[in-house]
């Protein structure tokens, strides 16, 4: 090719590619396709900088989103700097920095934890919030067994039909219930024959651990007499979701307003507990000034457990996942003279998946060098719930003095993969367009199958005889599980893999299983575009075979619906059709 980094052994570049390779300094932004050799691309460039410019392998960060990106990229860098020729022996000893970002986090505070406010090298809590939170819960739960509880009844007093409940506080219980009842139909008759037709007494009082079985008592004996307005079983669950709710704010000290427990943030508090981690660390991850705060979380549930959470780690000198970019990003930020020299140290800087860092990542980022190399394609931005956003790559890709180069030539799949992939992702906006096209010409089948999930076993195996490199995807841990399940003791067994973990890796044969073993794409209360983001990734993994395997879904109809003039064959449900390729006059 001309380049000096061509004698790399077994590089091949493509135009495109060798434009953004051959970057050189200032902030520049590489939009990549799925396929289109994006680790290429940064391991290429890392090269090109150490033998074309004569940079110091030291001088280059080189920053990767997880483990394995990191692993892949020093396998690739080190195999590089073996075959160039032109450097010596002390360069090639040398090595660029390859982290993920919150390892290097890490290295800037261990290296001046004492400026960043520890007293000592912080100790590193990593599983340490689940800890917590599962010790809380158990807390909240010795709590409950012990507190006194009442367990009342409202009577109707001409009918005899009651209710019967449990709280603490029976006062503030009364009042709740003649004002909004939590239960419907009692809600309703207090509605329509008026407060004073009611009376409301306390039927006992015994100990919390004992609470759901007197209910459940005191609810049998007047179904005996009369009826009852009660609809749930008291004994479905360990403690009553009231009494949780109530032990939850004296145990965290959380005012207890009126119909609390209609509050959308106290509805099934165990549920809560289950989203408390992951709701605490979204929040650390929109961090872009200063340091975590516990107390401007809105969510008065999170807030009160990160408050303690917040409190204890403090006391233990340590930091958690997230705490490691925060705090770097406050370190820099505060200490210009700390900030320059890590910029004198790594003068250039290589972000992959950039369309998957969240607000705090970029905060760090942006902090470290004028010659931001960031490379990624936001079509597979599919981790906001881990507070990616793939905004950040746009608004980047926007900016006057970041120089664009588009890598959008898939080298993994087939056309007809291509254009049906294509044709899904177009209908996300906003979005940055890419001129996405395959250079494998080969229009393979591609299979669409209606299935049930009676039908989903037979269909599987049939699909799974042919002795080729085979992934079966699905949306839910759930789903593959059931999917292992089904395959257990099979003569073939591929690696079965949530769509999530297949991100970034490629099968020649890629099934996709759907809205067949559990009926969640896409997901209810998700984003529409990120769930086509993550239909996009899925099909996009395959290289010459795909079969869509399942029920119904909306990014169906999309994926078939290609432009007319691209001939392709497909099954589905059995039955076989052709478009024929419409030549243009």
């Amino acid at each position: 090719m001309g380049s000096a980094y061509a004698e790399i052994k077994n590089m091949r570049l493509d135009r495109n590619q060798e434009k953004a390779v051959n970057h050189t300094t200032g902030p520049a932004i590489v939009i990549a396709g799925p396929g289109s050799g994006k680790t290429t691309v940064v391991t290429a460039r890392i090269l090109n900088l150490i033998q074309t410019h004569s940079t110091p392998p030291s001088h280059i960060l080189a920053i990767a989103l997880n483990r394995k990106a990191v692993e892949e990229m020093e396998t690739r860098i080190l195999r590089g700097l073996v075959s160039l020729k032109s450097i010596d022996r002390t360069e090639r000893d040398q090595k660029p920095k390859i982290r993920t970002l919150h390892a290097f986090g890490k290295d800037i505070i261990v290296e001046n934890h004492e400026r960043a406010g520890f007293k000592k090298s912080p100790e590193i809590w990593t599983g340490q919030i689940e800890k917590i939170i599962s010790q809380e819960r158990e807390q909240i739960q010795q709590e409950a067994a012990t507190t006194r509880v009442a367990i009342y009844k409202i009577e109707n007093r001409k009918t005899g039909k009651c209710y019967i409940g449990q709280t603490t506080n029976p006062d503030r219980r009364k009042q709740e219930h003649f004002r909004h009842s939590s239960n419907d139909r009692l809600r309703q008759a207090i509605r329509s024959q008026g407060e004073t037709a009611f009376r409301f007494e306390v039927l006992e009082r015994v100990p919390g651990r004992d609470a759901n079985r007197r209910e459940a008592h005191w609810i049998a004996c007047y179904k005996e007499r009369t009826s009852v307005f009660n609809r749930a079983d008291p004994l479905r669950v360990r403690y009553s979701n009231q009494l949780l709710l109530e032990m939850f704010c004296q145990h965290f000290d959380i005012p207890y307003k009126e119909h609390l427990d209609k509050d959308p943030d106290f509805e099934n508090l165990q549920t809560r507990f289950n989203d408390i981690k992951e709701t605490i660390m979204h929040a650390k991850r929109q961090v872009v000034t200063g340091v975590f705060d516990p107390k401007t979380l809105d969510d008065r549930v999170v807030q009160a457990f990160a408050v303690k959470y917040e409190t204890l780690k403090t006391e233990a000198n340590a930091v958690d996942f997230e705490d490691m970019i925060i705090h770097a990003a406050h370190l820099l930020e505060t200490h210009p003279d700390l900030q320059q020299s890590y910029r004198d140290k790594y003068p250039y800087v290589l972000v992959d998946e950039f369309q998957d860092i969240a607000p705090a990542d970029f905060r760090l980022i942006s902090l470290l060098s004028e010659n931001i190399f960031a490379v990624g394609d936001d079509d597979q931005a599919i981790y906001s719930f881990r507070g990616g956003d793939s905004k950040i790559m746009q608004r980047f890709t926007n900016r006057r003095d970041v120089k664009k180069y588009k890598i959008t030539r898939n080298y993994r799949s087939t056309s007809t993969i291509v254009e049906h992939a294509r044709a899904l992702i177009e209908r996300n906006a906003p979005r940055i367009r890419k001129n996405l096209r395959a250079y494998n010409p080969v229009q393979q089948e591609i299979k669409i199958i209606e299935a049930t999930p009676e039908t989903v076993e037979p269909i599987l195996r049939r699909e799974l005889e042919t002795p080729q490199e085979i992934a079966v995807l699905a949306r839910t841990n759930h789903e593959t599980e059931r999917i292992q399940e089904i395959l257990a003791k099979h003569s073939i067994s591929p690696e079965v893999t949530t769509i999530h973990k297949a991100k970034g890796r490629e099968w020649e044969k890629v099934i996709l299983i759907h809205n067949t073993l559990d009926r969640r794409f896409p997901r209810r209360n998700s984003e529409m575009l990120e769930e086509r983001r993550i239909f996009y990734v899925a099909v996009t993994r395959a290289k010459s075979e795909l079969v869509v395997l399942g029920g119904r879904c909306p990014f169906v109809p999309e994926f078939e619906n290609i432009p007319k003039n691209f001939g392709y064959y497909i099954r589905k449900s059995g039955y076989w059709w052709a478009r024929q390729k419409l030549k243009s006059k």
